[in-house]
């Protein structure tokens, strides 16, 4: 605490790192995503493992940005870094150098006039990798995919209609209806940034535009808007916008997966036994533990949380198998959420699972569709 108070003393006014923090929030919210954070600390030059140690740091409640505060932290943890100190909160109060960063003199990120900032893409290369491997095992026809054979993948996240509307209006940055490769990782990346609670931006950034489309692109896509997302969830009212572009108005058509159905099982307002307040807990473990991005964790990803919690493996195996509702050997990000609480049901309260699921068990995206009769399905821990 001691630390922090002599880092807002030292920061407060502090010429350098005030432009620092107007170049990631240049609207002044008071807020930096990951996003925008991850593109500028990278300047620095360091490693991408001491880079995350001073997220963790400067993040310590993990709420997955950066308030003013906490972006000072972290500048002045990589300025620690970069003199070879120790990277610890006991390291703020040390007398280095100010941190440096390359190209930082431009007034916002959105900058395009280096070649630098032309290779920079807030789609990481292990991301990308992953999402045209989607992309591919959706056959695209020369080289680009319909909003008809997008549309399956975007509804598996879950995510609200209007939110899947939006980032197809934000992804088919050409507006010819369909996504080229390029395109579809911005979709994938805006779902699953939206997973994490981050708001869809109202503009795409020009940090996410792909490299490929940025001369044509920027000046009438994010024209002269900040390079980066506003920070404030908008009003709910604000997402009532359905897809405008393309085969992508299927979404709001009558069929397997209506909109009702899906709009409903995307929000949390659904009768559900799992605790509103454990399942963003239980949401931020479920994506830390989802290596691959791939939607769902295996019981070799979860063994070692499940052991944790000191439960015998049948009970542990029971619990699988309840929240495993469709038999296939993993489980998505609410069906571990469902594990979880009965887990802690267990362990804090000694309450035993049920033999079966109840209606208020079922996970809320699974209600209305058939669930198969179940055969014992054994998960080794």
């Amino acid at each position: 605490m001691a630390a922090l108070t002599a880092l807002t003393q030292m920061s407060s006014g502090n010429p350098v790192f005030e432009n620092f923090y107007r170049q990631v929030d240049p609207g002044n919210t008071g807020r930096v995503g990951p996003t925008e954070a991850a593109l500028f600390l990278k300047k620095s030059g360091l490693p991408d493992i001491t880079l995350g140690k001073i997220w963790d740091l400067a993040d310590p409640d993990g709420k997955g940005y950066l308030d003013k505060q906490g972006f000072y932290v972290a500048l002045r943890l990589v300025a620690c870094a970069q003199s070879g100190q120790e990277v610890s909160m006991a390291s703020l109060s040390l007398t280095v150098p100010p941190p440096k960063f390359k190209d930082t003199s431009s007034p916002s990120l959105s900058s395009t006039a280096s070649a630098a900032s032309e290779l920079h893409w807030a789609v990481r290369p292990e991301e990308k990798s992953k999402f045209d491997g989607i992309f591919e095992s959706l056959v695209p026809v020369n080289g680009l995919l319909s909003g008809e054979k997008v549309k399956p993948v975007l509804i598996n996240s879950k995510l609200p209609l209007d939110v899947l509307g939006k980032v197809w209006d934000l992804s088919d940055i050409d507006k010819d209806g369909h996504l080229d490769k390029d395109e579809f990782a911005v979709a994938m990346h805006l779902v699953y940034r939206a997973l994490e609670k981050e708001p869809v931006p109202a503009l795409l950034p020009s940090s996410l535009i792909p490299p490929s489309k940025r001369k044509k692109s920027l000046g009438s896509v994010a024209g002269s808007a900040p390079g980066l997302p506003a920070s404030p969830p908008p009003p709910k009212d604000s997402l009532r916008s359905t897809p405008s572009h393309g085969s992508m108005n299927s979404l709001n058509s009558t069929g397997s997966l209506s909109p009702k159905h899906t709009l409903k099982s995307g929000q949390h307002s659904v009768n559900w036994v799992v605790p509103v307040s454990d399942r963003g807990r239980y949401d931020d473990i479920f994506l830390k533990t989802d290596a691959d991005l791939d939607g769902f964790v295996s019981g070799h990803e979860v063994k070692d949380i499940f052991m944790h919690s000191g439960l015998s493996q049948n009970l542990l195996a029971h619990i699988w198998a309840l929240a495993d509702t469709r038999q296939i050997g993993k489980l998505t990000r609410e069906q571990f959420a469902l594990a979880m609480h009965f887990i802690q049901q267990k362990v804090s309260k000694g309450i035993d699972p049920p033999q079966a699921l109840t209606a208020d068990m079922i996970p809320p995206s699974e209600r209305g569709t058939p669930v198969p009769v179940r055969s014992h399905t054994h998960i080794r821990y």
